[in-house]
Formats: C-alpha cells, sequence, structure tokens
C-alpha cells in the first residue's frame, strides 16, 4: 500500500461523493464501530445493542423483484414475537420503520452459544462439491475418466488442506432432468454423478477425513412415472419399496402414491391434496406436505439416506415451496437441529425503478428472518442479501453499501449471523445458462466452458473479475461461508489452481485467527472505493481491506504492547492482516 503521508494528505471528513448518502467520515476519531454480534448487551440472535435508539428508515422504493421463482403477493409475515422471546428487527414494508419490540434482555439472559444446538458448526467452512455440468463431467472431460462422485474423492486431500468442514453433494436421487432437481425414483441412486455404491464410498471416506456430507434434498415437487386412468402424469411408484443391499431399487411397482400425494392448488397437475403451502413449482408436481402419509415417507427416505448411505446433514431445495415447519420436522426426526443443516430460501430482492439495487434491503432481511423463526432456527439458510448487496457494491465502486444504516453489515449477517451462510455464487446465480451436455464442452466463441463461465444457470451471477473481493469479505466476516467447487478447487488440467490457491489462503486465514458466525465486527471506513472492518475471532483480530483505493490510515492499525498487524492475504484490490490476541501474564 501506499505511505500513510499519501493518505494524511487527503484525510477529509466527508468525501463530496458521499455526503449525500450520509456515509460516515474517515476521520478515525469519529470513526462509529458497527456491529458487535458478540456482545452480551446484544438480543440473543444479534439485533440492536440495548439502549440504542430506534432509528426510522426512509419508506422502500417502488421496486422489482429478483429471485428464483415470481413472487407471491404480499409483504413478510410482522407477527410479533412471544412473550419472552428475544427477537429480531422487525420490518414494516408500509412504513419503511425497524423496531424492536421485545424487551431487552439482560447481560445474564443472553444465552450463551452452547445453549445453541447448531453452535458446533459455527467455525465451519462449507463447500458446494459440485456444479451445474457436474452431472456431465465424464463427456466434457472434467475428469480424469471418472465420475463425479469419484472427482470428489479423489480431491478429498485437498478439500482437507483447503480446510472444508463439510461438502454439499447433488442430488442422489434418479431424476427427469441429469442435475437432479426433478427426482423421480428416490430411492434409485444411480444417477450422472455415479452408482449408489460410489456414493456410499465417497460419504464413508470423507467422514473419515472429518468432512460432514450433506445432500441436497429435492422435495417440493416429484415427477410422476405412471399415468392415472386419464393420462395423465399423477401416479408414483416405487415409494415404499424397502430398498436393501440385497434388492435393486426400482424393481418393485407398488404404487402407494397418487393425485393424493399432490397438492389441490397445483396450477399444472390439478392435484388431489390439501392446499399448497408455500409457493408452486410449475415444471413438476408439487408434494402435499400437508398429508402425514407424505411426510412419513419422506422422513423414512431421508433416514435411509443417513443411515445407509451416510449423509449427515441436508440442504434443502426450494424451501420456499413448502411450509417451513416441516423442514423443522423434517430435521428433528432425521439428523437433528445440532447437524448441518441448510435452506435455500431465496427471497426478492428491493430494485429502484431505474433497475439499480436499492439502497435498502431490508424487507429481504425481514423475509429471511420470518422463515427462520416459522422453522424455529432448526437449520441455517443462505444469505442472498449479502449477496445482492456485495456484489453491487464491489461491481459499481459502491463499497458504501456494506455498511447498513444502524452500522452492521448489511446482509442477513447483520441480523443474525448464525444461521446465515454467505456465498459468491453457486449453481443457480453463477455461469452464463448453457445447459449441461449441451455441447461439447466449448462456448460458441470457443473459449473452454469453464473458463467461460458456464458451470452455473447464470440466474445472478457474480462479476468475475470481482470474484476475490467476494471471498475475502465472506472468509473474513461473521457466518458460515460457503466455497463454489470451481472457484475453490484446482481441475484436473490445472485451471483455477490459482484461484483456488487464494481462497485457500483466506480459509486458513480464518481457521488460524477463529472466526466463526458469531464473530464480532466493526465497520471502520464504508466509503466507495474503500471498505475497511476488524473482525474478531477466537484466536486473533483480524483487519480486512477491499477497494482500489491504495492510501491506508495508520490509526486504524495501530501496534499494541509490540504487538504487530500482519499481512496474511492479499490481492486486486484486497488485503487481510491478523493479530493475535494480547496474551495473559
Amino acid at each position: 500500500f501506499a505511505s500513510h503521508a499519501a493518505w494524511s494528505s487527503t484525510r477529509r471528513r466527508l468525501r463530496t461523493p458521499d455526503m449525500a448518502r450520509g456515509i460516515p467520515c474517515l476521520n478515525p476519531r469519529c470513526i462509529p464501530h458497527g456491529t458487535n454480534l458478540g456482545s452480551p448487551r446484544r438480543h440473543a440472535r444479534g439485533v440492536r445493542t440495548t439502549g440504542a435508539p430506534k432509528r426510522a428508515r426512509n419508506p422502500p422504493s417502488s421496486s422489482s423483484s429478483m429471485g428464483n421463482s415470481p413472487s407471491r403477493p404480499g409483504s413478510p409475515s410482522l407477527a410479533g414475537p412471544r412473550a419472552g422471546t428475544p427477537t429480531r428487527l422487525r420490518y414494516d414494508v408500509s412504513t419503511g420503520v425497524a423496531t424492536d419490540d421485545a424487551p431487552a434482555l439482560a447481560p445474564d439472559q443472553t444465552p450463551a452459544a452452547s445453549a445453541d444446538p447448531f453452535s458446533e458448526n459455527y467455525a465451519s467452512v462449507m463447500l458446494q462439491g459440485f456444479h451445474w455440468r457436474s452431472c456431465n463431467a465424464r463427456e466434457l472431460g472434467l475428469t480424469a475418466d471418472r465420475s463425479w462422485y469419484g472427482e470428489v474423492l479423489a480431491n478429498i486431500p485437498a478439500l482437507v488442506q483447503t480446510g472444508v468442514d463439510a461438502v454439499w453433494l447433488p442430488p442422489p436421487s434418479h431424476s427427469v432432468s441429469p442435475e437432479g432437481y426433478l427426482p423421480q425414483r428416490l430411492y434409485d441412486l444411480d444417477s450422472r454423478y455415479g452408482t449408489k455404491e460410489e456414493l456410499k464410498t465417497l460419504c464413508r471416506e470423507l467422514k473419515a477425513a472429518g468432512i460432514k456430507p450433506m445432500a441436497d434434498i429435492v422435495i417440493n415437487h416429484r415427477c410422476a412415472d405412471t399415468q392415472d386412468e386419464n393420462g395423465a402424469w399423477r401416479i408414483f411408484s416405487n415409494v415404499s419399496f424397502p430398498p436393501t443391499d440385497d434388492v435393486e431399487p426400482g424393481k418393485s411397482f407398488d404404487r402407494t402414491w397418487g393425485p393424493w400425494a399432490i397438492v389441490k392448488d397445483d396450477p399444472v397437475f390439478n392435484g388431489e391434496g390439501n392446499s399448497d403451502t408455500g409457493e408452486s413449482f410449475p415444471p413438476a408436481p408439487d408434494l402435499d406436505h400437508a398429508n402425514e402419509h407424505v411426510r412419513r415417507e419422506l422422513t423414512a427416505w431421508l433416514n435411509w439416506l443417513k443411515n445407509s448411505v451416510g449423509f449427515v446433514g441436508w440442504r434443502f431445495d426450494y424451501a420456499k415451496g413448502y411450509g417451513a415447519a416441516f423442514v423443522k420436522e423434517y430435521v428433528d426426526n432425521t439428523v437433528g437441529a445440532g447437524a448441518m443443516n441448510v435452506a435455500e430460501f431465496w427471497p426478492e430482492a428491493s430494485w429502484e425503478p431505474d433497475g439499480r439495487l436499492a439502497l435498502d434491503q431490508n424487507p429481504m432481511r425481514q423475509s429471511m428472518c420470518d422463515w427462520l423463526d416459522r422453522a424455529k432456527a432448526s437449520t441455517a439458510t443462505f444469505d442472498f442479501a449479502t449477496k445482492a448487496v456485495l456484489q453491487e457494491a464491489v461491481a459499481k465502486n459502491e463499497l458504501w453499501r456494506l455498511r447498513d444504516a444502524d452500522g452492521k453489515p448489511p446482509g442477513l449477517i447483520g441480523w443474525w449471523p448464525q444461521r446465515a451462510v454467505t456465498f459468491v455464487d453457486n449453481h443457480d446465480t453463477g455461469g452464463t445458462g448453457q445447459a449441461a451436455g449441451s455441447d461439447s464442452g466449448r462456448m460458441k466463441d470457443g473459449s473452454d466452458f469453464i473458463g467461460g463461465g458456464s458451470y452455473g444457470q447464470g440466474h445472478w451471477r457474480f462479476p468475475p473479475e470481482h470474484r476475490m473481493l467476494g471471498y475475502a469479505y465472506i472468509l473474513t466476516h461473521p457466518g458460515i461461508p460457503c466455497l463454489f467447487w470451481p472457484h475453490a478447487v484446482r481441475m484436473p488440467d490445472g485451471r483455477h489452481g490459482d484461484m483456488a490457491a487464494e481462497v485457500a489462503a483466506m480459509v486458513r486465514m480464518r481457521k488460524d485467527a477463529g472466526i466463526t458466525s458469531d464473530s464480532r465486527v466493526d465497520i471502520l471506513v464504508a466509503e466507495s472505493d474503500v471498505y475497511v472492518a476488524r473482525v474478531r475471532g477466537r484466536q486473533a483480530d483480524v483487519t480486512v481491506k477491499l477497494g482500489p483505493r491504495y492510501d491506508f490510515p495508520a490509526e486504524i492499525m495501530p501496534a499494541e504492547g509490540g504487538r504487530e498487524w500482519k499481512m496474511c492475504a492479499s490481492g486486486k484490490d484486497y488485503a487481510i492482516w491478523s493479530r493475535p490476541h494480547a496474551t495473559r501474564a
């Protein structure tokens, strides 16, 4: 970085472009400390310091929506808290005011992290162990002539060295679509990713290496395999067939599910069950989770995946498609709330009429908090709010977005970090949207498809040129970070090696410092072209700087008691320093 004098000569209280946005000054004497997620004075789920004034916000602008499906009309639930129960901010969409209507907890009333069954996951680093084209990996030459399960198995030593604690594996069951998201025969585990035996071996070896295998659970919908008397595809076979090592799944034709297992308001398949408890999914019949028989069968299947295959946690696909209370039931009756479980609940972001991301994403955050409340915090959820703001901030040099009106991180990690799984991209958001198996592995311009980015559906891609800033943020901040395979694992021919090494260095920094999902973070600077935050890990403090500005104030990183800051990771437009805590005499 440039000298401290370069900073001193340009120091000012407010930068002109930021005054309209109310961005706090850069003079260290007036830098307000931000989020203190670990303070005993804060509500149990990390909302507000006791006694802090309640702040009104400008009402949300007219907005368009962004998400993985159309949003139903209506605002997030604003039901009040239960008596004596800590709560997060409640955001009134109609008035634009955030309130905290629960009584403040005294310091000795705040539950310790150890009281949370999910606390054993606070220090975890996840990896999405596949991408959109992994199902065609062998044909496309992405693996050394082995299945995708074989590829992950071969990379276990690299995952251990990187510091991965849990791997989210693709949907395990036979599917109408090669990627696995239109499941049909649930107990048939011979898929485009590999065989049932390969999957069992992979789960066993991951656990032996200290890595938790998580299954991608697609239970909002299911494709029927038999027509009814009217020619409609509404009969599901093989549901109650008990798979064992002695009998091959798929040989029984015990047709135990019919139209009664489909919700009655399914707009395409005209089910005869109860009303849908979530949003519709038009490509396949929506299952009736309000039916006890359906839930019992799905629970038996999940327990079979746990006991016979070796999974220890779930990633719930399309969780907005059915009631959150059912997620809690499936978790409680299978792996338990202490397991590494995460739900894909993708709420809508708020947008300005001109297409820019709205400054205030509190409705999005509140929607995620409300869903977690309904699920009784039995699982974490992906932090789409952090992704929305972070990628907008780095792409447009608007790093002031990374501090909300209360001085907190602007995503779910600012309100409920213990249940937030942060990420840069995944198989849905990343890539360019090229279909799996649609070509021989090359883009239309002749470039390699992975290099060209077709490892995902391209619904909401993080700017590729700023990808490492995204990882520098999520790997230094609270929440449980989730890496993406194309970013974190070297390809067989050496591709992505530099990126994977950079990510691994930041994971090591996080582990060495002891940063967890409930670590304290103080946002020191948030301006257009520079963001600086201090995060307190269990073993060390970490300072992270994002943005193209190079001058840096000495006052922000003073030496104390001979303890100097040491740079532990750096790259284009980012740097990370750490300093161990003082030892007690």
